[in-house]
Order: C-alpha cells, then structure tokens, then sequence
C-alpha cells in the first residue's frame, strides 16, 4: 500500500480526531502518549515539526490498536473482515461452503443494496441478505449471515478512511472526567457514560484512579441496569450511605432492599465500616447492606459480619470486573443499530 507524508503535529491532530469520532472519548497528549505501543514510538514522539512517512496500513493499525485500547473495538487485529471468517471456517467443510455462497451473495447484496439506499436516502437494510441465508441454509445461514453483517460493520467502524461509526454520539467525552470530575451529566446511561465503562473494563487498573463521585455511579449503573430502582446518595452529604436500592420505583417510599456504601480504596476495609453500615441498616429499616470497593473486607470485618449475622454482602475487585464486563456495549451497527 502507499505512503503518507506529513508533519508529526498533523500526524498527531488526524489521529486524535479519527478516534476521537469513532470513540466519542478525547483524550489529552498524556492520555494518547500511555497508550501509544512501543513499535510506534518513533512515530509519535519527537519533534512536531518533524517530516514523517507512514505507510497507510501502519495508520490504519494504530488507529485499530487505539480503538481497542479505549474498548471501542473487541480485538486490535486489522485484518480484512472476510479473511478472518475464512480462516475460522476454512477447517469444517461444510462451514466453509456456506461461507463461500453468502459471501458472494453478501457482495451482490452489497452493491444493490448500496444504490438502492443511496436513490432512497435510507439505511441499508440486511433483511434480503438475512432472509436468503435463512432459506437456503436455515440457522447455520443465519448465524452467519448476522456473523458477516457484524463482521463488516466492525471493518467499517475501525477504518480511518470514512465517517461511519457504530454508534452517532451526540457528543464527545473527555477522558480526564472519569478521574477528576464529580458531574454525573451523561447522555449514554443513567448515571455514568457507557464509554467510560467501556475503557475501565479494557483498563481495569484504571478503576482504583477514578473520580469517588464517578465510582459511585459505576455501582449505581450496574443496579439500575439488573432492573432495581436506584437513588444515588447527595455525594458529600449522605451521611455514608453512598446509594439505595428497591426492586422497583413504586417501592420506593418504603425501606430499601439494600443500602450501599463505596469505597475506592487500597487498603481492606476495616470492621468499623460494617458496624457503621449496620446501624444505617436498622435506622432505614433496610433488608441488607453492600460494601462495594475496590480492595476487599479485611479478616476482622468478615469476622464481625459472620459472628454478629450483619445482612452485609461484599462486592470487591473481582465483582468490580465481572459488572463491567456485563455492561460493556453490546455490537450495534449500520444494519442492526439501536
């Protein structure tokens, strides 16, 4: 392929706005320099007036490789989308046939499909593809024809040479807020931005820096997601009780099924802070307590739940994971958007 010639503060800028429209997350040159690999470093860093020559699928890899470390994108690898399915197919025959048949149908629908969305001004819809996957080949067919779709839809989205995206963002987040801002204002969830979710569960090492205010609606969003009705707590009047949870919102002009408090810490949580969250939990009448953090209950805070039968779960690092994990954007797309 060919080459790019440019200065390294345009190279930079390109870059940062590419993935920056793909993502909806901006991110500061420190942020960019933590994520850039090593086999690019010659590239990045130096003089910004330098002239530089990059090979256009080195850009299209770091682009990808940017993407995925934001958790945009499920892998770095920036291979064409019809070689990949070739490659897990090609070993079952009979996999393999029908890949070859819609993936020549998929072309054809392509090109018809294109000029009819194009004379219509509408969508492309996948629906002649889907149906003639299903006939011909029923739900082996149309796992796969929904496999392909995906599949192109990912190349899209992670190619730098065109505007669509998987999702169009109403606006463009900036990273620094998950670790230094309090504001709970977002379009994408209830109380914390999926695009902050979607990075911490690619950077979970991340989590132990982020803003208090924002760990707490991490754990709010995750209830509010499993169908409970949540109330965050006023933040830095709440007197320890960080959020409270109902099974529904009728309910909640009564005691909360549980009472939550966060703690994004380091250290293992002491047996005072299980004593405290007890006594809000008979002064709310609640049915249970959650301590949520980012370390884990220390031996004598286990030992006072177990021995006294405090209603207290405990929601440590390894829970922390499994909810991000859980909350991370599903695929959406050209064809099968929300």
């Amino acid at each position: 392929m060919g080459g790019i010639w440019t200065r390294r503060i345009q190279l930079l800028g390109a870059i940062s706005e590419i993935v920056g429209y793909k993502s909806g997350l901006g991110l500061t040159q420190e942020e960019y320099n933590e994520l850039i690999p090593q086999k690019f470093h010659k590239l990045w860093f130096g003089e910004s007036e330098a002239l530089l020559r990059i090979r256009s699928e080195e850009f299209e890899e770091l682009i990808t490789y940017l993407l995925y470390k934001l958790g945009n994108i499920p892998s770095p690898n920036n291979y064409p989308f019809s070689l990949e399915l070739f490659f897990k197919y090609k070993d079952d025959p009979k996999k393999i046939s029908i890949y070859y048949d819609l993936m020549t149908e998929f072309l054809v629908f392509l090109k018809t499909g294109t000029e009819d969305s194009r004379e219509k001004k509408r969508s492309l819809d996948p629906t002649p593809f889907i149906d003639y996957a299903k006939r011909k080949f029923k739900l082996d067919g149309f796992m796969m024809a929904i496999e392909i779709l995906e599949s192109f839809n990912l190349h899209l989205h992670r190619s730098p040479w065109g505007v669509y995206r998987q999702r169009e963002w109403i606006d463009i987040i900036q990273l620094k807020d998950l670790f230094e801002s309090e504001s709970l204002e977002t379009y994408y969830g209830k109380f914390i931005d999926q695009r902050y979710i979607d990075f911490l569960e690619r950077n979970f090492g991340k989590i132990d820096n982020i803003n208090w205010r924002k760990f707490e609606a991490l754990t709010c969003e995750f209830f509010e997601r499993q169908g409970y009705h949540v109330e965050i707590g006023e933040g830095r009047n709440d007197d320890g009780i960080d959020a409270r949870v109902w099974n529904k919102k009728e309910d909640a002009s009564g005691p909360p099924i549980i009472l939550i408090q966060c703690k994004r810490q380091k250290r293992q949580i002491e047996k005072m802070v299980v004593k405290s969250l007890w006594a809000d939990i008979l002064e709310e009448n609640a049915e249970s307590g959650l301590i949520v953090t980012t370390s884990s209950l220390s031996p004598g805070a286990k030992k006072v739940c177990t021995a006294r039968n405090y209603p207290i779960g405990e929601a440590d690092r390894a829970t922390l994971k499994k909810w991000l994990t859980i909350m991370r954007t599903p695929y959406t797309g050209i064809f099968m958007s929300e």
